[in-house]
């Protein structure tokens, strides 16, 4: 057959496409980690919603044991990106400088009022070194992040208060919607009494249960915003333009809803302390950033400093895991404590041993109850509340590994998978609080090398309060009360959970029969 040269014009252009179809959708940088191709627009992102779509870190495991490897290299969008599923490369990552910083994701930037980057999570460079380190410093003056006689009595009370709610109902017309008939609605119940104890350290003050309303609904926009988000940052930080067109379907609309009421609610907070606000008379947190505010001019742009949109997100950074994050990781703990009921009955008899019924268990009582203890570590290492962390970024071109890493390439550490290795855990899918004791039945805390926290310098700023208040709360419920599911609801089916930024049960409803 004669090839004409229309012909051969249309097979080397047919060639030429071909060439960059299988250039673009297998074609990555030099040395780069094995894993699959990308697609326009979404990249590697539209396979890990093909495999699951509702859990994307299981995604990602599934595509780490086809490519035999736990450094798994793939585009989200046009972002290359590296997950890491092992826990010695997570810590090596977690520990080294050149991998500190963070993507410019946009689901981090809806958060704010003008789409700045501000706060702490999602910010880097000299501006986030800064705020990172005044605020942790001044806000351990106040008990977060350590012992702090004051705020373990004030979040006592809290837990008083919540006790109260528990035993003898509903009270105010807010809190019908997270009691029914005897049971109240999980996490939301517990939402409250952590914000509240967060409050205190930053204002010195917390807001009574007559006026708890709007601390209750923060409390569901927090949960909006970590349950519609993913691992990933979600379409919106792939493709920012979608939410021009379809701000429902990409949920930008319930995203930016929230968050601007969570800021309102911070805000205000923040302007009841101001209006009384005398330099000469520092009395919390709020008024020692503000007297920085005075003497600082604001930058512009991407650059902050101490100013006003600057505190307002550095707070709902460290506001929204207390209100969100730990309430929904008690809430995971007690759909275990309900399918393991020999753990919740030694740790009953645990704090009866030690602490009796005449006071709520302490932080000096903590050491006494290793099973306590224990058992909320493992609740915190088998439902890893973040399951791929939070992403950092290559500040340089570097190797991770034997791998080259390009500068700019995200990195996500998959903390799930890290608490679920055989080879480091054993048994990772059993619930087993003993595996962080020792033979002596005491804490063993070389045990224990989770991560649900991360490490290094972009540890959780949040670790210590988080801890201390959950211990706190947990113990002192396994001492107060039994638990009881409805008697039409089955075992809790853990396989119905959903991943947003973090991992949160279904609302399940449940009742706490006093002891």
């Amino acid at each position: 057959m004669l090839v004409t040269p229309t012909i051969f014009l249309w097979l080397v252009v047919l060639a030429l496409v071909s060439y960059w179809s299988y250039k673009f959708l297998f074609g990555r940088p030099v040395n780069f980690p094995p894993g699959p191709p990308r697609f326009p627009l979404l990249g590697s992102y539209g396979i890990l919603l093909m495999i699951n779509h509702l859990h994307l870190h299981k995604a990602v495991a599934k595509l780490r044991r086809f490519y035999g490897t736990n450094i798994l290299g793939m585009y989200l969008g046009s972002f290359e990106t590296v997950y890491v599923s092992d826990y010695d490369t997570a810590k090596e990552v977690l520990n080294r400088v050149e991998f500190d910083g963070r993507p410019n994701l946009f689901l981090a930037l809806l958060r704010e009022k003008n789409f700045k980057r501000r706060g702490i999570f999602f910010t880097e460079g000299s501006d986030w070194k800064e705020q990172r380190r005044y605020i942790l410093r001044h806000l351990r003056d106040f008990g977060f992040g350590r012992r702090f006689e004051d705020l373990e009595a004030e979040t006592n009370a809290e837990i008083a208060t919540l006790v109260d709610v528990l035993r003898y109902g509903q009270k105010y017309d807010y809190e019908r919607e997270f009691m029914k008939d005897g049971y109240v609605k999980c996490p939301a119940v517990f939402s409250i009494c952590f914000s509240n104890a967060f409050l205190y350290v930053l204002s010195g003050e917390r807001i009574p249960r007559e006026e708890a309303g709007p601390l209750f609904e923060s409390g569901k926009d927090a949960l909006i915003f970590q349950r519609l988000g993913d691992d990933f940052g979600t379409i919106l930080s792939l493709l920012p333009w979608t939410k021009h067109f379809f701000p429902n379907a990409t949920n930008y609309n319930r995203l930016r809803n929230a968050s601007m009421r969570l800021n309102a609610f911070i805000e205000s907070v923040i302007q009841k302390q101001l209006c009384s606000y005398d330099d000469s008379h520092i009395r919390n947190f709020l008024d020692l950033y503000y007297k920085e505010m005075q003497k600082t001019v604001p930058k512009e742009g991407e650059r902050f400093s101490f100013q006003y949109d600057q505190l307002v997100l550095g707070i709902v950074d460290f506001f929204l895991p207390a209100i969100s994050g730990a309430t929904s990781q008690i809430a995971l703990l007690l759909e275990r404590l309900i399918q393991h009921p020999e753990v919740f009955s030694r740790m009953q008899n645990e704090i009866d041993e030690v602490v009796g019924n005449g006071r709520f268990p302490s932080l000096n009582d903590r050491i006494n109850l290793p099973y306590t203890e224990a058992t909320l570590r493992e609740g915190m290492r088998i439902d890893t509340l973040v399951p791929s962390g939070i992403g950092h970024l290559a500040l340089e071109d570097t190797t991770l590994r034997g791998y080259n890493i390009p500068k700019g390439t995200i990195l996500m550490l998959g903390l799930d998978a890290i608490h679920n290795q055989p080879e480091v855990w054993g048994d990772p899918l059993n619930f087993r609080p003993e595996r962080f004791l020792g033979h002596d039945g005491k804490l063993a805390l070389s045990k224990d090398i989770s991560v649900p926290f991360g490490a290094g310098k972009r540890l959780c700023a949040g670790e210590t309060f988080a801890r201390n208040t959950m211990f706190l709360i947990v113990s002192a419920l396994a001492q107060q009360f039994n638990i009881q599911q409805p008697p039409t609801d089955r075992m809790p089916d853990l396989s119905k959970r959903m991943t947003g930024v973090i991992i949160t049960p279904k609302d399940y409803w449940l009742k706490f029969v006093p002891r």
